[in-house]
C-alpha cells in the first residue's frame, strides 16, 4: 500500500451525509424546547459553530443556556435539560455509518494498517463513539471539541499521528472535504483522498469545499491506494 496508516474524518465520510433540510428540522426542535425563534437559534448555532467545536462553550447544558442567551433568552432547567436530551438524539439519529465503514476499517486493521479519525464535532460524538460498531477498528480517535483544536489547523493532525506514533508522510487521508481538511492533511504531509458520493450533492457543509486532488468513489478504494 505505500503507508502505514489511514486517518479518516468522520460526518460525510464514515457517515452518509446529513443534509441542510435534516439539521433544519433537528434545530427547530431543539429551538422549541428553549423557546427561542428556529431561525434565530440555526444562526446562533453557525456562529458559534468554530468555538462550538472547540469546546469553548463548556458542557451541553451550559452550551444550550449560552446559545439560548444568545437568542434572548434566560432559560430555566427544566428547559434546558429537554433540549439537551433533544439535541442528543437528533445528533445520534445523524450517526448513519456507511455500509462499508465497519468492513473498510476492520479490513486496515487486519493488514497491519493502523486507523485514526479526525472530526470537527460538538460533545455528543465523544459521548456515543464507543457504542458505535466501529470503534473498536479505530486505534485513535481525535475530536475537536476534546482538544480545543479543529481543522484545518495541522495540531489536529498532528495529534492522531502522535497517538498512532507514525509520521505524516506515512498516512493517507479520507474526508468528504469540508473545513478545508484536505489542504489541512496535505499541508502536514499527508496524502488526502476526498471521498465523493451521491449523497454530497445535498449535504450540509461549513465551509466551500474546493479540491483538486486525488479523489476516491468509495471507503472500499481505499483499500487499493
Amino acid at each position: 500500500m505505500g503507508h502505514s496508516a489511514v486517518i479518516f474524518d468522520f460526518f460525510g465520510t464514515l457517515t452518509e451525509s446529513v443534509t441542510a433540510a435534516e439539521r433544519m428540522t433537528g434545530h427547530a426542535e431543539v429551538a422549541a424546547a428553549l423557546g427561542v425563534p428556529a431561525d434565530d437559534y440555526a444562526e446562533a448555532l453557525h456562529r458559534s459553530w468554530p468555538g462550538r467545536a472547540r469546546g469553548r462553550h463548556g458542557d451541553l447544558p451550559s452550551t444550550m443556556r449560552w446559545l439560548a442567551a444568545a437568542c434572548g433568552v434566560d432559560v430555566d432547567d427544566a428547559s434546558c435539560a429537554a433540549a439537551c436530551a433533544i439535541r442528543r438524539r437528533t445528533q445520534r439519529d445523524y450517526v448513519r455509518l456507511r455500509p462499508d465503514a465497519e468492513p473498510v476499517l476492520r479490513t486496515l486493521r487486519e493488514r497491519g494498517i493502523a486507523v485514526g479519525l479526525v472530526s470537527d464535532c460538538t460533545l455528543e460524538l465523544p459521548e456515543v463513539w464507543n457504542e458505535l460498531p466501529i470503534a473498536d477498528h479505530v486505534d485513535a480517535p481525535v475530536f475537536s471539541v476534546q482538544i480545543g483544536v479543529k481543522k484545518p489547523d495541522p495540531a489536529i493532525y498532528l495529534r492522531a499521528c502522535e497517538r498512532l506514533g507514525v509520521e505524516p508522510t506515512d498516512c493517507v487521508y479520507v474526508g468528504d472535504g469540508d473545513s478545508n481538511e484536505l489542504v489541512g492533511a496535505a499541508t502536514v504531509g499527508m496524502r488526502p483522498r476526498r471521498l465523493l458520493m451521491p449523497d454530497h450533492a445535498d449535504a450540509h457543509v461549513f465551509d466551500p469545499v474546493t479540491w483538486t486532488g486525488d479523489t476516491i468513489a468509495s471507503l472500499a478504494a481505499v483499500l487499493d491506494n
